[in-house]
């Protein structure tokens, strides 16, 4: 990459990508005449796109995603709204990027009069149903809305202290277990998996700790199966919906785990679609977990809010798309909130990504 300076043109750009929003729309009808009736959305979380078979990953042991991703549309080129788990869940389910929606570090909760694709669809009479494995996604902090159930309640070591995080056949259990109380009702599962989340496996049993991760993704892709076959007849109604909320670096730039850089190597994420009026194929374009909210409410035939930064990639929408280039923003304040450093701000635009820092960086990528 060649990395050069220019603060004038970075903030143009950012602030072109902020104020890229799309107008609203009403849902048209898939042009094969399918829509799906239900919604079901899977984050797994630190899922890096290059740790997939799927995304070219010869050792990868994802077999439902890669089915999913054979069967559906794959997004190549997927990329976080920050490196972090709240504020990028918040992205993906609001469509809006982390300065419209508040929620701009682990801790911070979003703005409560912000639509999010829960909200809507709840609105639009289906019954709505949330499993989240860690407590960055807690109540408290603003995703709960719109959803008819949460679930976020977490296990207790020994000791009684409450554990951050629970397993994901914990998770897959009680959405079924949900799923199962629905009837005939439309319906919107959201199912998050900590896996492969740090740490790996079992530390300090001599096995690297990329093995580890490899072993953790295994499982979580294990869990979707479940979770898919679990849905029984519904399977073939369902719009099923597989990413990450950011990816994980071992040592890329200097970073080990994430939160801290704005890089491609922790903003980019895996992302497939399947299901009734997803037309099989990769996405030409680079897109952004703020596309997932227009993208799905598209698919369902429900109406997108009008103060939204995504736009959609998929269905009547997408086709419709001038496709023009829109700058595609992301962000990190955790390094000023837990070490007094700069936040970072990166936006990326024309084959170019520019990063806002205390020394700007412009790559050709």
């Amino acid at each position: 990459s060649v990395r050069t300076r220019g603060r004038r043109w970075g903030m143009a750009a950012a602030l072109t990508a902020l104020a890229a929003l799309a107008a609203c729309r009403p849902a048209e009808p898939p042009a094969d005449g399918a829509r799906p009736r239900h919604l079901v959305l899977v984050t797994i979380d630190t899922l890096r796109a290059d740790k997939v078979g799927a995304y070219g990953y010869d050792a990868a042991r994802t077999p439902t995603i890669d089915a999913l991703a054979a069967a559906g549309l794959r997004a190549e080129r997927a990329f976080a709204a920050a490196p972090i788990t709240l504020p990028s869940h918040a992205s993906l389910l609001t469509g809006r990027y982390p300065p419209a929606h508040g929620a701009r570090h682990n801790g911070m909760a979003m703005a409560d009069d912000v639509p999010t694709l829960a909200t809507a669809l709840q609105a639009a009479g289906f019954a709505t149903g949330a499993f989240v494995a860690a407590f960055p996604l807690d109540r408290r902090f603003g995703l709960a809305r719109g959803f008819d159930v949460y679930g976020d309640r977490l296990p207790r070591h020994a000791d009684g202290r409450p554990a951050d995080e629970r397993e994901g056949q914990a998770v897959v259990d009680e959405a079924l277990g949900w799923v199962r109380t629905v009837g005939d009702r439309r319906m919107f599962l959201w199912v998050h998996l900590f896996e492969p989340h740090a740490p790996y496996g079992r530390p300090g049993g001599g096995t690297s700790a990329a093995a580890r991760y490899d072993g953790e993704v295994a499982e979580a892709d294990r869990q979707v199966g479940r979770l898919l076959d679990g849905l029984g007849a519904l399977r073939a109604s369902t719009l099923v919906v597989v990413s990450a909320d950011h990816g994980e670096a071992f040592g890329e730039h200097g970073e080990i785990g994430h939160s801290l850089f704005v890089y491609d190597t922790t903003l980019r994420v895996p992302l497939v679609l399947q299901g009734p009026g997803v037309r099989p194929g990769v996405v030409a374009r680079d897109v952004s977990l703020v596309d997932v909210a227009p993208t799905t409410l598209g698919l369902l035939g429900v109406v997108v809010p009008a103060a939204i930064d995504g736009r959609a990639f998929a269905g009547p929408a997408a086709a419709a798309d001038t496709g023009a280039d829109v700058p595609l923003y992301a962000e990190t304040v955790a390094p000023f909130e837990d070490f007094g450093w700069s936040p970072l701000r990166a936006v990326r635009a024309g084959g170019l990504k520019y990063i806002q820092a205390p020394t700007p960086e412009l790559f050709d990528l």
